[in-house]
């Protein structure tokens, strides 16, 4: 019997984003959905493949980050909420 074949993932990393499934969940629905509403579409950061590059791995977990960042500013604090009532 033959040995099974695995890929070699030195070069690459499994992606943070569909977390090496090679698909995403899609809420778009309506007119422009583009994974027949509800369904799955292929992930935007692997394109379906389940891993990435060390490098856009770290891309994307520096937009995640930075995103979070913008979302804490953006919530009040109970500081906040104090000095204005």
């Amino acid at each position: 019997m033959a040995e099974p074949e695995y890929d070699d993932r030195d070069e690459g990393v499994i992606c943070p984003r569909c977390m090496g499934d090679g698909s995403v969940s899609c809420y778009c629905g309506g007119d422009l959905c583009v994974c027949a509403n509800y369904g799955e579409r292929d992930c935007p950061v692997c394109l379906g493949e389940g891993d990435v590059s060390h490098e856009r791995s770290a891309q994307y977990l520096k937009a995640q980050g930075e995103a979070m960042a913008v979302i804490r500013a953006a919530w009040p604090t109970p500081s906040d909420k104090e000095g204005g009532e």
